[in-house]
């Protein structure tokens, strides 16, 4: 099944934050001050090296 295009998603865009372990996982980006936190816990990735962006379609 694929989304009607005329129907524009209302979700936020999520991001996938990778540390420089090599690990990813969700998380947001504090726009105040630039750090990057997860979404489990809420603490800050003090060493993440990179982010990408995703949006979901809907919501379960």
């Amino acid at each position: 099944m694929t989304p009607d295009i005329a129907q524009q998603s209302e979700l936020p865009a999520g991001l996938v934050v990778f540390s420089a372990d090599g690990k990813a996982q969700f998380g947001w980006q504090n726009p105040e001050t630039g750090a990057f936190h997860a979404e489990a816990d809420g603490n800050v990735i003090v060493d993440a090296v990179g982010v990408v962006a995703w949006l979901a379609g809907r919501v379960h």
